[in-house]
C-alpha cells in the first residue's frame, strides 16, 4: 500500500544551519508536525563547519518535530559525495520533502536543489523559492524593515496552512521536566536566584563582535546601577575565557554558563531572566523564543530586520552604514564601520530602561 498524494507517509525537512538558523522556522516545524501527525519525518541538515555552532538536533532533541536526522557535510561537491547523499534519499522512501533552506545562492540554487531531491525520487516537494518575496527579504511598505526570515519561509510554505508566528505555541520547545530541573539545580550551585541579567558576549562572525573593550566599559556600568542583580553568562565553551574576563566586572552574583549547559536546558534557564543582552546570535534567539526581552547589537551586515528576535519587546542597536547589507562574514575594509559605532552610552542606556521595567513588571 503507498502513501496517500495528501498524507506522506514518510517525510524529509530540509533546513541548514545552526541553533539560530533552526530557532527561527520553529513555526514551521510545528506547521509540518500539525499537517502530518502521523507521519515519519526525517531531518536533513549540514554536519556545523564552526565549533561554537550547536547542531539542529541539539535544540530540538526531546521534540515530537522529528523522528530522525540525516546529516551531510556542507562542503559536500564531489560527484561521489552527492551520489552517495542521493543513493540514501531514494533508500529512504520519502512520499515528501518540506524545503526551509535559505538559498543563499538565489534563484540558481532552488532550481539545484529542487532537481536533485526530484532527481532522489521525492515527487512532492514544498517550499523550494522561487518567487521573489520568497528567494530574498522584501522591505516592509513605509518601513526601513525588511521581512524576517521567519516570514519568508512560511511565505515558502504556505500552502500547509496559515501560521500566526505571534501565537506563544509557535515557538514551543517542549521543554521536558528533566531539562528545567537540570536548569535549576546549574543556578542553584551557584548560588542563582528570582531574575537575573543574561548576556552573550560571544558570535561566529566577526563583523558581529562588538568587541571586549566596550563589553568591559557596558558591564562596569551597570554592575554599580544594578550592584545586587545576578548576572548570568551564556554561550559556547570557546567563550568562556572572555567571559571569564568580564565577570571581573561584576560585583553581585554571577555565574558563566559558557559550553556547560546544552541549548535547551539555557533555554530552561533563560526562563528567569529579566532582560538579555547579546550580539546577534543563537543565545539571542534562544533569549527571544522563551520571551525573554533583548537588547540585541547588531551589525549591518544583513538588512534590518531579517535576522531580529522574534517578539515586540526587543530594544534592537542597529546602525545603517552606508554599507550596509554587504554579508560579509570578515569586515576589513570598513573596519565593523556600523557595529562600532554603537557607543555603550547606548546599550547601557537600553539595558537600564529593559531592567528597570523588568524589576518593576516583577
Amino acid at each position: 500500500m503507498t502513501a496517500s498524494p495528501t498524507h506522506p507517509r514518510r517525510v524529509v525537512v530540509y533546513r541548514i544551519g545552526s541553533l539560530g538558523d533552526t530557532l527561527v522556522v520553529l513555526p514551521a516545524f510545528h506547521l509540518v508536525r500539525r499537517v502530518f501527525p502521523q507521519a515519519h519525518i526525517t531531518l536533513l541538515t549540514n554536519v556545523p563547519v564552526n565549533a561554537r555552532a550547536a547542531p539542529m538536533e541539539a535544540i530540538l532533541q526531546n521534540t515530537n518535530l522529528y523522528d530522525d536526522i540525516l546529516r551531510y557535510p556542507t562542503s559536500l561537491r564531489g560527484v561521489s559525495k552527492l551520489l552517495e547523499l542521493r543513493k540514501t534519499l531514494e533508500a529512504g522512501l520519502y512520499d515528501c520533502l518540506i524545503y526551509l533552506a535559505e538559498p543563499k545562492g538565489g534563484i540558481l540554487t532552488s532550481i539545484r536543489d529542487y532537481l536533485f531531491f526530484r532527481l532522489c525520487g521525492i515527487r512532492r516537494i514544498i517550499g523550494v523559492p522561487f518567487s521573489r518575496r520568497t528567494l530574498r527579504p522584501v522591505q516592509l511598505p513605509d518601513s526601513e524593515l525588511f521581512t524576517s526570515e521567519t516570514t519568508r519561509v512560511l511565505e515558502c510554505i504556505r500552502r500547509l496552512g496559515a501560521v500566526d508566528p505571534k501565537d506563544p505555541k509557535c515557538w514551543d520547545l517542549q521543554l521536558t521536566p528533566a531539562e528545567i530541573g537540570e536548569a535549576e539545580a546549574v543556578l542553584q550551585s551557584r548560588g542563582i536566584s528570582g531574575r537575573f541579567l543574561a548576556a552573550s558576549v560571544g558570535t561566529k562572525i566577526q563583523p558581529n563582535d562588538w568587541e571586549e573593550q566596550n563589553w568591559k566599559r557596558l558591564i562596569q556600568r551597570v554592575a554599580s546601577e544594578f550592584p545586587e542583580l545576578p548576572l548570568v553568562l551564556f554561550g559556547a565553551g570557546e567563550e568562556w575565557e572572555r567571559c571569564e574576563r568580564l565577570m571581573e566586572m561584576w560585583s553581585g552574583p554571577k555565574a558563566n554558563l559558557c559550553g556547560v549547559t546544552s541549548p535547551r536546558v539555557s533555554a530552561a534557564t533563560l526562563r528567569n531572566a529579566a532582560v538579555m543582552v547579546c550580539h546577534d546570535s543563537g543565545p539571542m534567539h534562544l533569549a527571544a523564543t522563551m520571551g525573554v526581552p533583548c537588547v540585541a547589537i547588531f551589525s549591518a551586515r544583513n538588512p534590518p530586520g531579517v535576522w531580529y528576535p522574534r517578539g515586540d519587546s526587543h530594544t534592537i542597536l542597529y546602525h545603517r552604514t552606508p554599507c550596509w547589507g554587504c554579508k560579509l562574514t570578515m569586515c576589513v575594509e570598513q573596519k565593523k564601520a556600523c557595529i562600532l559605532s554603537i557607543t555603550v552610552d547606548e546599550v547601557h542606556a537600553a539595558v537600564r530602561k529593559q531592567v528597570e521595567r523588568a524589576l518593576r513588571a516583577r
